[in-house]
């Protein structure tokens, strides 16, 4: 019986060790972005440019589709575009942030996370870590501190966009204020194969300029290869369901409260990028 306990007690510490751990190495990179003065700046940088995107391109379209003397031309280039269905939003100013934050966050994170371990690796910063935990925390850990920062500018972005719906609509403010999770949720979750598809390349390129090519080149050749091929062996085309941001479109075409059934698709991919780079990273020399 006590033999039992002290098994049970082990198996409990050992999991609140590997908890803290990840915590650990997540918090260190969140340090990283938001305590010193590179990432101070960078954040700064970040947020000024979504501030000239909420004061032009945001405010304009959103003024633009509720204007009746601009509505007709808006509505025809954004039945061009296949967008019509932003029309329907009762929030105009978060229709437009679905729309950019849905293409512009991803992207972002493929620049922003492409260093999760090539530098340190170079230095032998990777093999002094391992011996302090295991591989497993170190991988998932980085991984989690990444989403973390990108869910700290999501929600930066989204009180900017707020704090104008506010001014332009402040009777609104109760519904405005319901859609903000919905919206952090989407964005997060679409965004979470791109910084898992980095973790992967970020173990196997010794380059953090060529994770980045690599991984833009696997989003804008990938599917044209993929398509090519599987005309000559059509089993192929299941390949194209792992090229990330495959059901954006889709999603910019429906409203955070209708496309929860799209977020399945990046969760997938999220996890197939994050198992293939562990094992890899549990085999690899470091």
């Amino acid at each position: 019986m006590q033999t039992h306990i002290q098994s049970s007690t082990g198996r409990i510490s050992s999991k609140s060790h590997f908890g803290l751990s990840l915590w650990l190495i997540a918090q260190q990179e969140l340090l990283k972005s938001f305590a010193s003065t590179r990432g101070l700046l960078v954040t700064a940088v970040f947020t000024v440019i979504w501030i000239l995107l909420l004061f032009y391109p945001i405010r304009i379209s959103a003024e633009a589709m509720t204007s009746p003397d601009s509505a007709s031309l808006f509505m025809v280039v954004l039945s061009f575009l296949g967008l019509e269905t932003l029309q329907d939003w009762l929030l105009s100013e978060f229709a437009i942030y679905w729309l950019l934050a849905l293409y512009l966050f991803p992207t972002f994170s493929l620049i922003s996370t492409a260093d999760q371990m090539i530098s340190e690796r170079k230095r032998g910063g990777l093999r002094f870590l391992t011996l302090r935990c295991s591989r497993a925390q170190l991988f998932f850990g980085r991984f989690i501190g990444q989403m973390l920062i990108q869910s700290v500018l999501i929600c930066i972005t989204l009180a900017i966009t707020y704090a104008l719906f506010l001014f332009n609509h402040p009777h609104y403010w109760l519904e405005g204020l319901s859609l903000l999770p919905l919206i952090f949720i989407h964005i997060l979750l679409v965004t979470a194969p791109f910084v898992a598809l980095m973790s992967l390349l970020s173990i196997t390129v010794d380059s953090v300029r060529m994770a980045s090519l690599y991984a833009f080149m696997i989003l804008a050749l990938g599917g044209l290869l993929i398509n090519f091929f599987a005309s000559y062996l059509p089993l192929l085309a299941v390949l194209e369901y792992w090229i990330p941001g495959g059901q954006i479109y889709s999603m910019a075409q429906s409203h955070p409260t209708i496309a929860w059934g799209a977020l399945i698709h990046p969760i997938l991919q999220a996890v197939g990028f994050l198992l293939l780079g562990y094992v890899i990273f549990r085999r690899q020399e470091i």
